[in-house]
């Protein structure tokens, strides 16, 4: 018993007990990220509801303790339970609140489904089109992660195609208000790379409509790390005149991610909190997402001192048919050499 009331809950919220590890009984089972060369990085899992290799990537999906049910392809983790909506909101909801009159949208990637439900839940939407190369993938999705896409597949606005995503930019005819790229991270030898590379964004762009907002998955993201992100900000800026960078902390990613948003009118800084507050309320209501408000939006698009500078820094760009080489590591001379400030100060 505890010796304190716990307070009222929000509707649809109940209490569960944390679970006791001390009671946890037979063999442990682990997933486990290797893609960082030199850090390994475990999740604990209950159990195990599917493990396929389709055509293009293996996909497991488990239960784990910490972050509930997650989606991992080809080892890393894609999403899971108890935070995919802080991920996929930050991802979609700021192009679809900022833009004018989202009508047409294209999805690049997306399987779970949640991102083709965050854009549809707007009613100005007249069309959704998400592009998956794995048609198995998404099946696997929509039987074992339902309460990602609550419904998205089935509505009457939404058209999945299953093929390439860099060959439908390039024959199709549509033209797009608002465009998500949500694949998998950049890989040099795999074929995610063509999505990042300056000549798909060319392509991309013939196919936007005036005033068309991208948003873009934009990898591991922060001061330590965050030389392929920077690499793709050169890359957009180089075909759009506002590329802006958004860090969110998503729990089960242990990192904080980045996203990116790219046209030629849209900056994040130019509303306040109040304004984005009011669109929230005219375009989904305030009840529908659980974290994106207008402070934290602009939050996120705001970064420390070097953040900033390693924003700013020349440097490769990701061009087809050229491997990305990460520029060197940038040390500082011995800190403990260096004069305080206040000595300087009569």
């Amino acid at each position: 018993m505890r010796p304190y009331p716990l307070p009222e809950l929000r509707p649809g919220e109940f209490y569960v007990e944390p679970i006791d590890p001390a009671k946890i009984t037979g063999q442990s089972m682990f997933c486990i990220e290797i893609d960082d060369p030199f850090d390994h990085f475990s999740y604990r899992v209950k159990s195990f509801l599917c493990s396929a290799q389709t055509p293009f990537q293996h996909v497991v999906i488990a239960d784990t303790y910490n972050y509930g049910r997650a989606l991992f392809m080809d080892g890393k983790i894609q999403s899971a339970y108890y935070d995919e909506n802080l991920y996929h909101e930050m991802l979609v909801q700021p192009a679809m609140l900022i833009h004018p009159n989202p009508r047409t949208v294209l999805i690049v990637g997306g399987g779970e489904g949640a991102t083709l439900r965050e854009v549809l839940s707007h009613n100005l939407v007249q069309t959704v089109t998400m592009v998956d190369i794995d048609q198995q993938a998404v099946e696997l999705c929509r039987q074992f992660l339902p309460s990602w896409s609550r419904g998205a597949f089935e509505d009457p606005r939404a058209r999945v195609v299953y093929t390439d995503g860099r060959k439908f930019i390039e024959e199709t005819d549509e033209l797009y208000d608002v465009v998500i790229i949500d694949v998998v991270d950049l890989l040099a030898e795999g074929p995610a790379f063509l999505l990042y590379t300056r000549q798909f964004y060319q392509h991309l762009r013939k196919k936007l409509r005036p005033n068309a907002i991208i948003m873009i998955q934009g990898l591991e993201f922060d001061f330590s790390n965050y030389k392929q992100h920077v690499a793709l900000v050169r890359t957009l800026r180089t075909l759009f005149s506002e590329v802006h960078s958004a860090r969110v902390a998503v729990p089960s990613f242990l990192a904080t991610w980045g996203i990116i948003m790219a046209s030629d009118w849209a900056t994040p800084r130019n509303l306040t909190p109040q304004a984005i507050d009011l669109l929230i309320e005219q375009r989904v209501g305030h009840e529908w997402m659980d974290h994106l408000n207008g402070e934290f939006l602009l939050a996120s698009y705001a970064h420390c001192k070097e953040t900033r500078y390693l924003l700013a820094q020349p440097g490769p760009v990701l061009e087809d048919g050229v491997r990305f080489i990460q520029p060197p590591d940038v040390e500082d001379i011995d800190p403990t050499r260096a004069k305080l400030p206040a000595l300087d100060i009569p």
